[in-house]
């Protein structure tokens, strides 16, 4: 039986028993785990900054680009695009920081990263897309799949041999971005529309010297067509083989939501698939990975989990079954064996 098998089997157990035992507070639970955290990505956003850029002496046509890449050295601009992230308030609203690392949140997000890491070792990964490329997603809205994607980057950013790029796919909510303090800056589907940009153009700098981030951007129309053109393969290309020490994670749409995460997925080599416990269906759950029929899932984060820990109540946690293959294929798959 294997690990995402027993995940689902888990799940599936779980969920009669424990719905009763939900709070108030647990239906108040969004993507980013506390009340609060949903408060602050739907607040108004701030007014997009206007950048000061050198003007062009002469505008470069999508002809007259060289084909092999789009990827420059960061202009005098992009030196000075620093995002200031809280980490105060980021703590406040239960992510984790990054001068914590004996809190139980880090330790589980320590034993998830290892695993991917672990991963991109040569050899190991059997995707032939490649391995430094991690999308995590989630079956339906809510399940936490931003919470995790932050979470997982700031404490991957702890490492001292790597280097990390986060990227926001999901331009629909643009979570993530809300996060950084990046919404409605100019990112990745601007990228994707405009051949005149360069990775240089969206790609920011934190104040964490190992962590970089890619805004959505502001282009709301032709999502999957853009997730799914040439431009998105060349640059997931670029990406990842322009720093092997690099390890880049895009936080995308649900899979039953919009297609978004299933143009995505070929690309990448490893996809992480958060599923809150209690809550997320098996039939849920199984639809989802109909949708993802053919690529390989690293990964299962059960989120939202109820643990006891010692002289405390009831909190969040993580478990992580880990494994490549499918738990459950498709009925199609089922037949076509049989046939």
């Amino acid at each position: 039986m294997s690990t995402i098998e027993r995940a689902m089997r888990r799940l599936n157990g779980e969920a009669a028993g424990d719905d009763a035992t939900r709070t108030d507070a647990d239906e108040a639970t969004d993507d980013a785990a506390p009340a609060e955290v949903t408060a602050a990505l739907e607040a108004p956003a701030p007014a997009p900054m206007v950048e000061d850029k050198p003007v062009a002496t002469a505008k470069t046509t999508a002809a007259s680009r060289p084909a092999q890449s789009r990827m420059t050295a960061p202009s005098t601009a992009h030196s000075k695009q620093i995002l200031e992230l809280d980490f105060v308030s980021l703590k406040k609203l239960g992510f984790a920081s990054p001068a914590d690392s004996q809190t139980r949140l880090s330790e589980e997000f320590q034993q998830i990263k290892r695993k991917l890491i672990a991963n991109t070792v040569p050899g190991v990964n059997r995707s032939n897309a490649p391995s430094n490329l991690i999308m995590v997603t989630s079956s339906v809205p809510g399940e936490g799949k931003t919470y995790t994607s932050m979470n997982l980057a700031l404490s991957l950013a702890k490492e001292i041999d790597r280097t990390i790029l986060a990227v926001d796919i999901d331009i629909l909510k643009s979570d993530l971005s809300k996060l950084f303090g990046a919404y409605n800056r100019t990112g990745i589907y601007d990228y994707l529309s405009d051949p005149n940009l360069d990775f240089a153009d969206v790609m920011m700098r934190t104040n964490v010297p190992t962590l970089s981030f890619i805004p959505a951007g502001t282009i709301r129309e032709g999502i999957t067509e853009r997730l799914a053109s040439q431009a998105m393969i060349d640059a997931t290309r670029e990406l990842a083989a322009r720093y092997p020490d690099r390890l880049i994670i895009f936080d995308a749409p649900p899979v039953l939501a919009t297609t978004g995460a299933a143009a995505l997925a070929p690309m990448v080599g490893q996809v992480v698939l958060v599923v809150e416990a209690y809550r997320t269906t098996l039939e849920t759950l199984r639809s989802a990975l109909n949708v993802l029929e053919g690529v390989a899932i690293s990964g299962v984060i059960l989120n939202k989990i109820r643990h006891r820990a010692v002289g405390t109540g009831y909190g969040y946690g993580y478990g992580y079954e880990y494994g490549y293959g499918y738990g459950y294929r498709s009925k199609q798959s089922q037949q076509q064996d049989t046939a």
